[in-house]
């Protein structure tokens, strides 16, 4: 039996992708029989229970008083210490430093602590020049955490070059890409499915869906995608899920009041309904300006449901999408391109199923959780309890 200490910035039932993915991890490592414990921040709400995870709630955001209560927890223990790690979220406003100077420290006193990357750092020219500063800090952090000496993990193979030049000569050769699996059930009952399309299309002949949080990136993508598509085909409805869909919507029917009685919204949903509501669509767009990758849990949730997906190509891209074709995909930024290609998908349901197949194809073998616990599991040597 393995032992997992996780430190995360967030659990359930606290909303955010990092928490649930946390929790996800969690349970599937208890379920292989190891000894799990999660640590977390401060909250408001009672942490979800899970079989075989206890969650500890710490009493700052990963400050002194959090560090010396791991330390005692794991003091003389055999457990791998396993950071989900996102830059801006452990505490000091994203430059927690002294955090990461601890973490180093308590790898180099024999702790097998290992780290995933979420993501790396802010990169300029991403945030405003204010933020800068943070940057460089974060850049610090990073070289810290790249200095622990066991594995570490990417939640894109895209992150290994911008992460590279902060590690240690020879470490870039230890980093494992673990995909983000999609927090969204698949849909076993395609009945309910076909009466929520029904519900959602209500005449139209085509019901064309988004998943997502819509974004100040992502959302003028998807209204410019929108407007055009349906100007252009005038029996298809549309339906965007997820929280911010239906102050999405509202915007957009506020400009094109036409449009009204084609578009709905379902704002935020429980897992179970949004496969649901994944699985009534025909294709799902889902562009991103920087591209989709592997780390894109929107598409996953799609892929997961047996979904076409039609998607953008960018600068993080990685390129087992285009090798296993599991998503159709522009050049972000090229609307004309994405509606023509949302267009030619939508008039063959042939070339549909054929997409959604390869997709489904794709996910089972690369993307599912599974493949995560496995190689958590298998990648070097884990502390046993």
């Amino acid at each position: 039996m393995a032992s997992w200490t996780i430190l995360t910035c967030e659990y359930p039932p606290r909303c955010g992708g990092v928490g649930d993915y946390t929790a996800q991890v969690a349970a599937a490592l208890a379920k292989c029989g190891d000894e799990v414990t999660v640590f977390c921040p401060p909250q408001a709400d009672i942490p979800t229970a899970v079989s075989g995870v206890d969650v500890v709630v710490l009493q700052d955001t990963y400050g002194r008083t959090s560090r010396d209560a791991i330390a005692r927890r794991v003091a003389g223990q055999r457990t791998t210490v396993l950071v989900e790690y996102v830059p801006t979220a452990f505490g000091l406003k994203g430059a927690n430093l002294p955090w990461c100077n601890w973490l180093l420290d308590l790898s180099r006193r024999g702790a097998d602590v290992r780290v995933m990357f979420h993501e790396p750092y802010f990169l300029f020219g991403w945030k405003p020049l204010h933020q800068s500063p943070l940057s460089i800090v974060q850049r610090l952090m990073a070289r810290q955490l790249l200095r622990i000496g066991s594995e570490t993990f990417i939640s894109t193979e895209s992150w290994r070059r911008y992460l590279s030049p902060y590690a240690p000569q020879g470490h870039a050769r230890r980093f494992t890409t673990l995909p983000i699996p999609s927090g969204i059930p698949r849909c076993e009952r395609p009945q309910l499915a076909n009466d929520r399309r029904r519900q959602l299309a209500g005449k139209s002949d085509g019901l064309v869906g988004h998943f997502g949080t819509y974004g100040t990136h992502v959302a003028p993508m998807l209204r410019d995608a929108l407007l055009s598509l349906l100007s252009l085909e005038t029996s298809l409805a549309i339906v965007c899920a997820g929280a911010g869909s239906d102050r999405f919507i509202a915007d957009v029917v506020a400009a094109n009041p036409e449009l009204q009685p084609r578009l709905r919204a379902t704002g935020r949903l429980e897992p179970a309904d949004a496969a649901t509501v994944l699985s009534a669509c025909d294709l799902l767009l889902q562009p991103f300006p920087d591209g989709v990758t592997t780390r894109r849990t929107s598409v996953m949730a799609g892929l997961m449901n047996g979904r076409a997906v039609l998607t953008t190509s960018g600068h993080l891209t990685e390129p087992v999408w285009a090798e296993t074709g599991a998503v159709s995909m522009t050049q972000a930024g090229d609307t004309q391109a994405f509606v023509a290609a949302a267009r030619t998908l939508l008039a063959s349901r042939e070339n549909l199923n054929a997409l959604a197949a390869r997709g489904d194809d794709t996910y089972r073998r690369r993307f599912a959780l599974e493949h995560t616990i496995d190689a958590l599991r298998t990648t070097g040597e884990i502390a046993v309890a």
